[in-house]
């Protein structure tokens, strides 16, 4: 990925969490290049999403320490999707129907032609997956994401480790119960 897409910050900023974001934090991001108030760009470069991932963490969940805040926001993104009932359709009910295992991995078939970023999800066991992501920024933001999902799907318990993250790719390695 290059370039962000701004139907994903769109999706991340202005329906997942804009609810959340405060005027502080709104004037912060304009600042870094990502004006909510204005019609979003059709593309973001790559540093203006990473430095509003990162303020956006920063200011949601300060108490933390910064790997945390990053991991943090990426399962509240998926929660607050999920909760805001912003993700609907059949696909999502029959993924849950059909647990993480499968879905995620359907969904990683599915996602080379719908999604920016690419995965390649592996089984390790029946509840555990190894998911390589074509991006090694901000992993631990990544691996909330993953984990939110999980937990969404149906896993029990969910956790996610960020196994190595360089040259273009994280590796992670999600269980749950």
């Amino acid at each position: 990925m290059k370039n962000v897409p701004g139907k994903l910050v769109k999706g991340v900023f202005q329906r997942a969490l804009f609810p959340d974001l405060s005027a502080d934090l709104i004037t912060a991001l304009a600042g870094a290049g990502l004006d909510l108030s204005s019609p979003l760009q059709e593309h973001y470069p790559k540093p203006v999403w990473y430095r509003s991932i990162e303020l956006t963490a920063d200011s949601l969940f300060a108490e933390l320490a910064q790997a945390q805040r990053l991991r943090h926001l990426g399962r509240h993104v998926i929660v607050s999707l999920d909760d805001r009932k912003l993700v609907k359709g059949p696909w999502l009910s029959m993924a849950k129907l059909m647990g993480p295992r499968r879905a995620l991995k359907q969904a990683a078939e599915m996602g080379a032609q719908y999604s920016p970023i690419h995965l390649d999800v592996k089984e390790r066991g029946s509840k555990e997956l190894q998911v390589t992501v074509e991006e090694d920024q901000q992993p631990e933001f990544l691996a909330g994401l993953l984990e939110g999902l999980v937990s969404i799907l149906g896993g029990k318990s969910a956790q996610v480790k960020v196994e190595s993250a360089a040259n273009g790719h994280a590796v992670m390695a999600a269980t749950w119960r």
